[in-house]
């Protein structure tokens, strides 16, 4: 009798459950309802920063492009296949170079543009490098080398902006203050739903160019959900965590190959011990070039003969998320001891990162 009743309880601990933690009021973080961004195009002040300055804000690439004029192999920039709507910024300072309206594919390989965003985006300079007599365009905020500029664009201008990705950050059209202010310090949110938001957090945590995860809600419509009445299957929503990273250091690929790596991406509403909607797995994009990634990361898995089942994860449009009660936050970090991390977070943690090694800090 004693080892069926230690059975039981055994059950009831090694499992994410919804009703047996204290309630807390949860804070809403609802994107939608933010102020749209705002771009500045009305500085007075230029940046300048020592080379020795320049290394510590840029990577290795940015720095090779920006400060040493230099180029990146063509076919090889994320704003390349970019045809969302917003601007792009420079990587270096911020400053609003080119709208994506004067986006055009030039089948050159790099982001080419036919007009700058502003008077205030661009300088341009005579570069007589490689034997040849090319328009350097810069940025006219920092200095930066961002490419040149060629006669042969389309109309109206008939100028075509051969500009390195590398020194571009894409702020897109529909982002809030937030997001632009993420964009600007160099920063970009993934958010995703994939089992209990308690180990996910502490996998992610684990990736290299990751600075925060955020365990909350999403995928559901209820604003002010808690804890008990996503249990409950009350809000539609599922456990879900954000994912703050550093593009240039981890890029939403990278990310989205980690969570698959994460979760057995044939359950259906569940992960490991737990199980209901709650607890279902979603991709979140925010634009199309992440819904594309998400897409083709499912046809690869689908294709590789790993999984005898369809492929479960939901693949949905991000609306806004919901913060979780404090002491989900940072919980396996906190609570070493307790035997649902013992038992499932920490050992799915250490499943994943040996799949992914190269992404681990």
């Amino acid at each position: 009798m004693n080892k069926i009743i230690l059975f039981f309880l055994a059950i009831n601990v090694v499992s994410c459950a919804q009703t047996n933690k204290p309630q807390v009021v949860s804070t809403t973080t609802n994107s939608s309802s933010e102020t749209p961004m705002s771009l500045d195009t009305s500085w007075t002040e230029r940046v300048v920063k020592t080379n020795a300055e320049w290394k510590k804000v840029l990577t290795k690439e940015q720095y090779h492009i920006a400060r040493e004029q230099g180029t990146e192999r063509p076919f090889t920039s994320e704003h390349y296949e970019n045809h969302e709507e917003g601007v792009f910024i420079c990587v270096a300072c911020s400053n609003p170079l080119f709208s994506s309206i004067t986006k055009f594919n030039s089948g050159t390989g790099w982001p080419s543009y036919y007009a700058p965003y502003s008077s205030k985006s661009l300088n341009v300079a005579t570069d007589n490098s490689l034997g040849m007599s090319r328009d350097e365009i810069s940025c006219k905020r920092c200095d930066a080398h961002l490419g040149h500029v060629f006669d042969d664009g389309p109309k109206p201008t008939g100028l075509r902006y051969c500009i390195d990705g590398i020194g571009l950050k894409f702020v897109a059209k529909n982002a809030t203050m937030t997001d632009a202010k993420n964009a600007v310090n160099g920063e970009a949110v993934a958010v995703f739903a994939g089992g209990c938001f308690w180990c996910e957090e502490a996998v992610f945590e684990s990736i290299k160019g990751v600075r925060e995860v955020i365990s909350g809600y999403s995928g559901g419509k209820e604003k002010k959900p808690n804890y008990k009445d996503v249990g409950a299957g009350k809000t539609g929503h599922a456990e879900a965590f954000e994912v703050y990273y550093d593009p240039a250091k981890v890029s939403f690929k990278d990310l989205v190959r980690v969570y698959f790596a994460s979760i057995d991406p044939t359950r259906v509403n569940g992960q490991g011990p737990d199980n209901g909607t709650q607890y279902r797995s979603i991709a979140f994009y925010k634009n199309e070039n992440e819904k594309k990634i998400i897409d083709e990361a499912i046809v690869t898995l689908s294709q590789s003969g790993k999984y005898k089942k369809s492929i479960a994860v939901e693949v949905k449009p991000f609306e806004f998320f919901v913060l979780g009660e404090d002491y989900h936050q940072n919980y396996v970090q906190l609570h070493p001891e307790n035997p649902y991390v013992q038992q499932e977070s920490l050992p799915r943690k250490k499943r994943t990162l040996e799949q992914v090694k190269d992404l681990v800090k």
